[in-house]
């Protein structure tokens, strides 16, 4: 389209141009060439003009430093308190770590003290089991003895009797 060429060159030619738009544009993209601008646009600048330009543009970089310096100081204050917090856990971990090293040799004797349990368990188990043997011996024997007596009480009943 012959027209939308020409009217977009026509923007370009205008935002190049000396106009005020093009002033802006260019304040935005590159810094100010401070020494071939005058007071009326043409001639340079004095010193003094130049001096005072950079005392007015430093003013609006210190003015645009102070919130980076709240924002930086915000950063470094969190920055503390991430470090404090590091070192907070790292002291309770130390104490977890005692804790678990006090716990592991109470763990140790538990387990001894099971296993003596169960050790002696095993050897009553085995006593009872001999004493249950010996009595059912002993049963026999009583009974042995008691079936004597008895024979011997029906002979001396039925032959002195």
């Amino acid at each position: 389209d012959p027209y939308a060429m020409s009217t977009g060159i026509r923007n370009r030619h205008n935002s190049f141009g000396s106009g005020s738009a093009g002033a802006l544009e260019r304040s935005y993209s590159e810094p100010p060439d401070l020494y071939n601008q005058g007071a009326g646009g043409g001639a340079p600048l004095t010193p003094l003009d130049i001096q005072r330009m950079e005392a007015e543009s430093g003013q609006e970089q210190m003015m645009q430093l102070i919130p980076d310096q709240s924002y930086l100081q915000e950063r470094a204050d969190a920055m503390t308190q991430v470090e404090s917090n590091i070192v907070e856990l790292g002291t309770i971990f130390n104490k977890l770590a005692v804790m678990v090293s006090e716990h592991r040799d109470l763990v140790q004797r538990v387990e001894d003290n099971v296993d003596d349990a169960n050790d002696t368990i095993n050897l009553s188990l085995a006593q009872l089991t001999d004493t249950l043997d010996n009595l059912r011996t002993n049963r026999a024997l009583a009974l042995k003895v008691f079936s004597v007596i008895v024979v011997f009480i029906i002979m001396f009943i039925t032959f002195f009797a």
